[in-house]
């Protein structure tokens, strides 16, 4: 599965509540009068999308058609911004699947931050912690670094992006849809602080009371450039470590932020140089997704039977995600599957295949799951803009875990869940890192 490079960049502006929500009109929008035929223009554009895109063939075959001849003619008969509104909303909330929605054209902001080729860094990342966005992480020697910029500290502005703003619009919207919202909100705003090399974000940050503003010069970002499909550019890391854990040992931790083929070796390569240890974190905090065949292989390191992390269902065909225990490697020298306590680290950052990785480890029981609940973003979609405007956002799959629940939605849900906090960032910490240490120690 691909990350999703087509999706709703702007979902966090929508009028639907994904996940479940009622997907009504806003009634504080004004009434606008609209063009002649732009309503049923609309409404047809919506339902052949749906028609022809919609995983479940049975729906669209009866009850979709019906939706059709039942709204339609009323379609013809609109004028009005908000009747159109209410007619969309009802129309999608004949589906009950949760991840269609509509973001109106008015509430999409303009673009405006910088533009960015994969390749440009200034080391700065950003996250929510106690209902501000703050520094989360500040690469040693970045541009951010040099700067001043410690984490912890308040971000009040990236360009001309508000993050009191974005967050302002995310308490509004039903609990449902906050976290794949937040995960849109996130990606725009770290994505403004990446830059081409060479170009420049104007950072407003806040500590101790002061508000200084930094001129952050993009540099080459940390990673191997690497492209797939129709995946934007992305420099990939993956990096491990061995860290000593209490009662004695170490547990290896492996970072990476991207599921790409040219990085399958590296993670063959850290799980070989950890595999001694007494345990493993694997860290997919802030890694959106990539090649969802990729778990297949890469879980085969840690399971000595066949399992399954789940089924992706597409119009055409069925995906089991299938893990067959990892037995040699590629020199043909034999191996084990790792057999010891396996952390997974997600935070609203994670999202697609690492979703499903995350998630599937976790209910097969070979996985504790630490930090916060991942973006509930797993599947495919796309986004169509309709004659009105407005953007229809609506999934071309469906996935289902090993119990049959979906993730789109809910996400990864931690069994231990630890919030970020403010202190702990400001004295250099990594809360969840700690905690999935702690464990691995225990054990």
């Amino acid at each position: 599965m691909k990350t999703h490079s087509r999706i709703a960049a702007l979902a966090g502006l929508a009028i639907a509540a994904a996940c479940g929500g009622t997907r009504s009109a806003d009634v504080s929008v004004p009434d606008e009068a609209l063009p002649p035929g732009i309503a049923v223009a609309s409404f047809d554009s919506l339902w052949k999308i749906v028609a022809d895109t919609y995983v479940d063939t049975a729906f669209v075959s009866s009850r979709w058609v019906t939706v059709r001849d039942s709204l339609r003619p009323r379609a013809l008969t609109i004028t009005r911004r908000r009747e159109l509104d209410a007619l969309l909303g009802e129309t999608l909330n004949t589906i009950s699947d949760s991840h269609f929605y509509i973001i109106p054209e008015r509430l999409a902001p303009a673009d405006t931050g910088a533009k960015s080729d994969g390749r440009g860094a200034t080391g700065l990342v950003v996250r929510v912690a106690e209902g501000r966005a703050v520094a989360w992480r500040v690469n040693s020697g970045s541009p951010a670094e040099r700067a001043g910029i410690r984490p912890g500290q308040t971000v009040v502005r990236v360009g001309a992006r508000d993050p009191a703003e974005a967050l302002d619009r995310l308490e509004a919207m039903p609990d449902q849809a906050k976290p794949r919202a937040l995960y849109e909100a996130l990606q725009r705003l770290n994505g403004a602080l990446a830059p081409r090399v060479g170009d420049t974000v104007a950072v407003v940050m806040r500590a101790d009371g002061k508000t200084v503003t930094h001129r952050l010069v993009a540099v080459q970002a940390e990673g191997r450039l690497s492209q797939y499909a129709n995946l934007p550019p992305i420099a990939g890391v993956v990096k491990w470590l061995r860290l000593p854990v209490q009662g004695g040992g170490c547990a290896g931790t492996i970072a990476f932020n991207i599921w790409l083929p040219a990085f399958v070796g590296e993670l063959d390569r850290a799980v070989d140089s950890v595999r001694s240890c007494k345990g493993i974190v694997i860290d997919l905090r802030g890694n959106p997704g990539g090649v969802g065949a990729m778990v297949m292989g890469f879980g085969g390191h840690f399971v000595d039977s066949v399992k399954s992390l789940g089924t992706m269902k597409m119009r055409q065909l069925s995906l089991n995600f299938v893990i067959n225990p990892q037995r040699s490697r590629n020199d043909g020298s034999s191996m084990a599957p790792f057999s010891g306590p396996v952390a997974i680290l997600v935070d609203p950052m994670t999202a697609s295949t690492s979703e499903i990785f995350a998630a599937g480890m976790q209910r097969i029981g070979r996985a504790r799951v630490f930090g916060q609940r991942s973006a509930g973003a797993a599947l495919p979609a796309l986004m169509n803009r309709l004659p009105s405007g407005d953007v229809f956002v609506h999934a071309v799959a469906d996935f289902t875990d090993p119990e049959g629940r979906r993730i789109e939605g809910s996400g990864a849900e931690p069994d231990v869940d630890v919030p970020l906090s403010v202190g702990v960032l400001s004295e250099g910490r990594d809360g969840p890192m700690e905690e999935a240490l702690l464990w691995i120690g225990g054990q």
